[in-house]
């Protein structure tokens, strides 16, 4: 995952431009020879933000996270490379323009307990 804003600028009161943060989540099947297996789980477990979800003889389901569309290109371009695959779907891509909360405990306030 590259770190980095995205492209949708925006202006403060100050008059200078602020830039909102992207965060991208996808999903990709990849079609790709028995032999490509080992390699394709090879290049997602080194690569950021690339997860292996699925894996048979020939088909793979990949989860993408990262900061930008063009680092999303990249991680297809990454796979696409791998000696043995046919194709590479995109599948599904959702955008959002802050990253998402650490946790949902992190984010609620805290209480102290009655009495």
């Amino acid at each position: 995952m590259r770190c980095g804003v995205g492209r949708h600028g925006r202006t403060g009161g100050s008059g200078v431009a602020e830039t909102a943060r992207e965060w991208h989540v996808a999903s990709l099947v990849v079609r790709h020879s028995q032999a490509a297996a080992p390699a394709l789980a090879e290049a997602v477990a080194a690569a950021s933000g690339l997860e292996l979800a699925l894996q048979d003889a020939t088909r793979s389901v990949l989860l993408q996270e990262c900061d930008s569309t063009a680092a999303l290109m990249d991680s297809i371009g990454l796979i696409e490379a791998v000696p043995g695959v046919h194709a590479v779907n995109l599948v599904y891509h959702h955008i959002e323009t802050q990253p998402p909360a650490r946790s949902a405990q992190a984010a609620a306030p805290t209480q102290e307990p009655p009495g």
